[in-house]
C-alpha cells in the first residue's frame, strides 16, 4: 500500500486530489483523480491498494490539486515539477504544498565531520555551514525547499580532517533530476576523495580560492562551471591587468599596486570586476594568500554597499 498525505487548509466544499501516471491516480486525467479524505489539522490522506512488496523499485509520478468536493472542477494545481515517489515497500508519503524534500548524502566510513552549505535557506544561504548527521557509513541531511522561491540550488560539501576541504560548487536543478528515494530528491557525493579543492563562494557571481596550480585544479574549476579566472598579484608597480587563454578558460592577471591610493585603486578594481560579471556572470578570483584575498574582497563588498 502507498499512502499520500498533505496538509492544506481549504474552504468548505473544496477538496484536495492526487493525480498521477498510474491507473489508480487517473493517468493524469483530473476527472479520474483520487479525492483525498480530510482529517483533523487539515491533513488530507489517500491510500492506494498497490502491492509493491518484493518487487523492484517503482517510480510513481504524481501531483496535487484542489477543486470542488463533489467533482474536480475549478481546479488549481500545485506549482513546480511533477513529484516522484520511488519505493519497493509499503510507504507513507508526507508532502508539503509547493515544497520539495531533498536528501543530501556523502559516503563517509571514517566519520569525519561533514558540512554542506548552499543557496537556499535550509543550507544557510552560504552564510553558514550546516552539519550533516551520520548513520553507519553515510553522512546525510534532509532539507525542505519552497519551489516558488528556488528552482535551482547551488551547494558545496565541506569536511574537516587535519585541514578544511571544500568541494567544487555544484548545481541542482529541481526541474531536471531523476535520483529519488521515496519522495526525496537525492543528492549524493560519492566519496571524500572527490572533495579536494578549496572553492568558496562570495555571492551569486563571485567564487574565490587559491591560484590553480595544476590540471586537477583546473578540472575542479571546470566542474564548478568557473571558466573565467581573475588572479590578483601583489606588486609595487602600477596597476595593470592582462588576459590570456588557457584551454577553455579566460584568465586575467591583475597587478595590485599596494603603494597606490587605496580608495582610488579599489574603485577601479570594483569597476573592473563589475564589467567581468556583466560579461561572464560567474567569475573565480584567486590569490596565493587567502588572507590578502579575503581582505580585498571585503573592501570590494563595502564598495558595493556604497554604490
Amino acid at each position: 500500500m502507498l499512502t499520500f498525505q498533505i496538509q492544506f487548509p481549504l474552504a468548505f466544499g473544496e477538496a484536495v486530489y492526487v493525480c498521477g501516471n498510474s491507473k489508480e491516480l487517473g493517468h493524469w486525467n483530473p476527472m479520474q483523480a483520487l479525492r483525498m479524505q480530510w482529517s483533523e489539522g487539515d491533513i488530507w490522506k489517500s491510500t492506494l491498494e498497490i502491492n509493491i512488496i518484493d518487487q523492484e523499485f517503482q517510480d510513481i509520478e504524481y501531483k496535487y490539486f484542489f477543486g470542488e468536493f463533489d467533482r474536480p472542477q475549478n481546479i488549481e494545481w500545485e506549482m513546480g515539477p511533477n513529484r516522484i515517489v520511488r519505493t519497493n515497500e509499503n510507504t507513507i508519503i508526507t508532502d508539503i504544498w509547493n515544497h520539495r524534500k531533498i536528501l543530501f548524502q556523502c559516503y563517509n566510513p571514517n566519520k569525519y565531520p561533514i558540512f554542506v552549505s548552499g543557496s537556499c535557506y535550509d543550507l544557510g544561504i552560504f552564510q553558514r555551514r550546516v552539519s550533516m548527521k551520520q548513520k553507519e557509513d553515510i553522512s546525510y541531511i534532509r532539507i525542505l525547499v519552497n519551489i516558488l522561491e528556488e528552482r535551482e540550488i547551488s551547494y558545496q560539501f565541506h569536511y574537516i580532517k587535519k585541514r578544511h576541504y571544500t568541494s567544487p560548487l555544484y548545481q541542482l536543478n529541481l526541474n531536471n533530476t531523476n535520483d529519488y528515494y521515496k519522495n526525496y530528491i537525492v543528492v549524493f557525493c560519492e566519496g571524500l576523495i572527490q572533495i579536494k579543492r578549496s572553492i568558496y563562494q562570495l555571492d551569486n557571481h563571485i567564487c574565490y580560492g587559491y591560484v590553480p596550480a595544476d590540471q586537477d585544479d583546473f578540472n575542479s574549476l571546470k566542474k564548478a562551471n568557473l571558466s573565467t579566472i581573475i588572479e590578483f598579484q601583489n606588486s609595487l608597480q602600477q596597476y595593470s591587468h592582462s588576459i590570456k587563454k588557457y584551454d577553455d578558460f579566460t584568465y586575467y592577471i591583475v597587478n595590485i599596486c599596494i603603494n597606490q591610493n587605496f580608495i582610488n585603486y579599489f574603485q577601479r578594481l570594483y569597476q573592473f570586476i563589475q564589467v567581468q560579471i556583466q560579461k561572464y556572470n560567474l567569475i573565480y578570483i584567486c590569490n596565493n594568500s587567502m588572507k590578502h584575498l579575503r581582505k580585498y574582497l571585503q573592501l570590494y563588498q563595502r564598495l558595493i554597499i556604497l554604490q
